[in-house]
């Protein structure tokens, strides 16, 4: 399995960085895309590292936030998996209340791709999942990460139920990817132990919507290691801080940035 970031919120080299995140996958020959980031910046980047993009027929979206989804508009022609709720308006907290959904309405996109709508997991590849709405049922998570409000004049909170990932099934066991992990990144890796029948954790893959020290933190952390997960790659909504407290575990971490690329076959844990 092989996956290369194609737009991230930090670089290192000669692809450019934007706030979202977009990533390429290539499982034995089935090639997927997750998100899209925020601009045409992922297209760019791909051309760099020699991907084409054109060889890709799927995209899952992971929720429906501007900078994973606005990307989309330069694509066509591919089949799209995302939950129905990506297309509420939403407004962004941080942002002074500017629109934060993503820039195209469910029937621009039926007209440019496959799009298969499902609130519940959707196997897409062999042994690759889509997971539909995440249960959110770890205590310290509660609603999980809310960024966004639904009325930019009553600030009606946006629990982001359309928040999902991806889950792949190998043979050592599972890789789960986030895109933001609106729903909790615990949240985010108990759900696919359920949907794969699995319970060992190769990988997680992503944001992690992680921004600093705190309880909720040190209980994730606990969590990672009680369920004994291995390798981390995390980046986008995960800050530098949070990063390097991972770090200070046995599970092995490694930052993300645009044209970052990596292999997960029997890749080793932390020495």
């Amino acid at each position: 399995m092989r996956f290369v970031i194609l737009s991230e919120n930090r670089k290192n080299g000669i692809c450019s960085n934007e706030d979202g995140l977009s990533i390429y996958f290539d499982i034995d020959g089935n090639k997927f895309l997750f998100d899209s980031g925020s601009s045409d910046l992922f297209i760019r980047n791909a051309k760099l590292l020699n991907i084409n993009l054109d060889d890709i027929d799927t995209i899952v979206l992971s929720h429906g936030h501007w900078d994973h989804g606005n990307g989309l508009k330069y694509l066509n022609g591919k089949k799209i998996i995302l939950h129905p709720d990506v297309f509420v308006d939403r407004y962004s907290v941080s942002r002074n209340m500017q629109f934060a959904g993503i820039n195209q309405k469910l029937e621009e996109m039926l007209e440019r791709f496959e799009v298969i709508q499902t609130k519940s997991p959707y196997m897409f590849f062999k042994d690759v999942y889509y997971l539909g709405q995440i249960p959110r049922t770890i205590d310290f998570e509660g609603n999980g990460n809310i960024s966004t409000v639904l009325d930019s004049k009553t600030e009606a909170k946006d629990y982001t139920l359309d928040d999902s990932g991806v889950v792949i099934k190998t043979k050592s066991g599972i890789v789960v990817v986030s895109g933001c992990a609106h729903s909790g990144i615990c949240n985010t890796i108990e759900n696919p132990k359920k949907v794969a029948k699995e319970d060992t954790i190769i990988a997680v893959i992503g944001g992690f919507h992680l921004r600093k020290i705190d309880d909720v933190l040190m209980k994730t952390i606990g969590y990672f290691e009680e369920n004994n997960v291995q390798n981390i790659f995390m980046g986008h909504c995960s800050t530098d801080e949070v990063i390097k407290e991972f770090e200070k575990t046995n599970i092995k971490v490694q930052k993300l940035y645009s044209g970052a690329e990596f292999e997960i076959d029997n890749i080793p844990a932390k020495e």
